[in-house]
C-alpha cells in the first residue's frame, strides 16, 4: 500500500468531517479530528470556538497530530495537508466547494442564513489568522500541497468518499 495515513482538509462545511468518518469506516482506519478536541477544550474552559484558543495549544496540538499520522489514521483538519505536504506516506485530500452551497450546508446546522454565513467567515478569518501567525503567509489550502481535490459542490458524500479509497488503495 503506497499510503500509511490520509489527511482531509478544505474549508468551513466543505464536506471534511463526513468524507473523514466515511473513509475511516470504509478503510478501517481511526478517525481523528483537530476540530473535535478544539471544540472539547473550547466547552471545557468556556471559551467562544476557535477564539482565544492559547498559541501554545495549537502548537502542542498540531504536533500530537504529527505524531499521530504516523500510525494509520484519517484525519480531519485544515491544515493537516499543508503540515504532510513532503510526506510521501499521506494521502492528502483537499475538499473545495462554492462558497453559496457551503453556506446553505451550514444553515442546515443553525438558525439563520446571516448566522452561518457571518459564522462560516468569522472561522475562517480566525484559522487564517492563527496560521499566519504561527506558521507562515502560506496558503495552506493550496491545491499543490495535495495529492487528490475533490469540489464537493454537487458530489454526493458517497462518490466523495469512494474517490478517496480508490486513491487510497492505488
Amino acid at each position: 500500500m503506497k499510503y500509511r495515513s490520509i489527511t482531509i482538509s478544505g474549508p468551513i462545511a466543505s464536506g471534511t468531517t463526513t468524507a473523514a468518518k466515511g473513509v475511516s469506516e470504509k478503510l478501517g482506519l481511526e478517525y481523528h479530528s483537530a476540530g473535535d478536541f478544539f471544540r472539547k477544550y473550547a466547552l471545557e474552559h468556556n471559551l467562544p470556538l476557535y477564539e482565544h484558543v492559547p498559541d501554545k495549544l495549537d502548537l502542542a496540538m498540531d504536533k500530537k497530530l504529527q505524531e499521530e499520522v504516523k500510525k494509520g489514521i484519517v484525519l480531519d483538519s485544515h491544515y493537516a495537508g499543508y503540515f504532510n505536504r513532503a510526506n510521501k506516506n499521506v494521502l492528502k485530500v483537499l475538499l473545495l466547494c462554492d462558497e453559496k452551497e457551503r453556506i446553505r450546508r451550514a444553515l442546515a446546522r443553525t438558525h439563520t442564513h446571516q448566522e452561518s454565513e457571518g459564522e462560516i467567515k468569522k472561522r475562517e478569518k480566525a484559522h487564517d489568522a492563527k496560521f499566519r501567525k504561527l506558521y507562515t503567509d502560506e496558503n495552506y489550502l493550496d491545491t499543490k500541497f495535495f495529492d487528490l481535490v475533490i469540489d464537493t459542490t454537487n458530489t454526493e458524500s458517497e462518490e466523495v468518499v469512494s474517490e478517496i479509497a480508490k486513491k487510497y488503495l492505488g
